[in-house]
């Protein structure tokens, strides 16, 4: 008998993905929400590009924990919502983690950088117009900081480490402030 099923982790991260964004329209999410979403994301990027590799294993458990804490804090906003809309997501989030494909065809825009160390944070960012990368390029390069822009230029992905990170994003400012005014 073949197994057709699908990674638990990303499975039940699609779910919360798509719980986060049910939820983000009527209610206030907490950002941090968001960007352990987003980290797990890139974890279960990590762990994936080379199961094998023991360094990659450990962060197992650091994704689980990430999940489990957006699960819990979304469950917990969807209260709002009432009961049955609480036990329709908890089966979508049961069946994910069984391996079965809950949403289907899901295309998953995640940038991920094979070999990218482990300790390294990260920031993801939107602009409404692409922005000049060569500018972003030397502010990076400069605050020993990697950039990768999304094929659309708009959505920008900063690793490094965190100090390192804020200085970058006091530099890049002024492009938030054209941002904000246009």
């Amino acid at each position: 008998m073949v197994n057709d099923n699908k990674d638990p982790l990303e499975l039940r991260w699609t779910v919360l993905d798509h719980l986060l964004k049910k939820l983000i329209k009527s209610y206030e999410v907490p950002q941090e929400v968001i960007q352990n979403l987003q980290y797990a994301r890139a974890l279960t990027n990590f762990y994936k590009d080379d199961p094998t590799e023991p360094d990659r294993a450990k962060e197992l458990p650091r994704i689980d924990s990430l999940l489990n804490e957006v699960e819990q804090t979304l469950l917990d906003i969807a209260q709002i919502e009432g009961e049955d809309f609480v036990k329709d997501w908890e089966k979508k989030l049961f069946d994910a983690s069984q391996g079965k494909e809950v949403f289907k065809n899901v295309k998953i825009q995640s940038k991920f950088i094979p070999g990218m160390p482990a300790n390294f944070d990260f920031i993801r960012f939107n602009f409404r117009e692409p922005v000049q990368e060569e500018r972003f390029m030397e502010i990076c390069e400069y605050e020993n900081v990697i950039i990768e822009f999304d094929d659309n230029d708009v959505s920008v992905f900063v690793f490094g480490e965190k100090d390192n990170i804020q200085c970058a994003l006091k530099e890049m400012s002024p492009f938030f402030h054209e941002q904000m005014q246009g």
